[in-house]
């Protein structure tokens, strides 16, 4: 199995705190940072974001995606980075299945044929709206007590949650 992990605007979680600590096997592992996707490692945070969301970033970071990605594998984003995952398929990236972890920005994305599940804070002020969550996504986790960076708390109850839904889609 084969598991691509971009990270968010501020290159989190970093390689200890993901999901990988929870899994029982080891995959291999592709892990991205939005930074040097778009081709702009000076950028990280607000700066990052802006760069991504309001100019041509996110279309180079998909399009980096598309050229660097080979073959079915799984993909999780955290934050932007499962935005770009989500725009990745869109584009025609084959996904086994991708997880967006508090991408909020997926809010303005349409449906798309790669099978997904997305997980969102209820303390989140940017998270979807009830409609989307029952009209776009194939699969929605909403976490009590949860803002939009929970997965940084790796010992969190939120975090934990997140990570075993995932590891059991993927039955590692």
């Amino acid at each position: 199995m084969n598991i691509c992990i971009v990270t968010d605007i501020h290159d989190q979680p970093k390689h200890e705190q993901c999901i990988l600590g929870k899994l029982e096997t080891r995959p291999r592992v592709s892990r991205f940072e939005l930074n040097d996707l778009c081709g702009r490692p000076d950028l990280c945070g607000e700066a990052l974001h802006r760069y991504l969301f309001y100019d041509d970033g996110m279309d180079e970071v998909v399009r980096v995606l598309k050229q660097t990605l080979s073959g079915d594998c799984i993909g999780i984003g955290y934050s932007a980075g499962g935005t770009a995952l989500w725009r990745a398929a869109a584009a025609g990236l084959s996904f086994t299945a991708i997880f967006c972890i508090s991408s909020t920005r997926l809010r303005e994305e349409a449906t798309i044929a790669t099978p997904n599940q997305v997980f969102f804070g209820a303390d989140d002020p940017g998270r979807p709206s009830a409609e989307w969550l029952l009209s776009v996504p194939d699969e929605f986790t909403i976490l009590e007590n949860a803002g939009h960076s929970y997965y940084q708390a790796l010992t969190s109850e939120a975090t934990n949650v997140t990570y075993e839904k995932i590891a059991k889609s993927i039955h590692c």
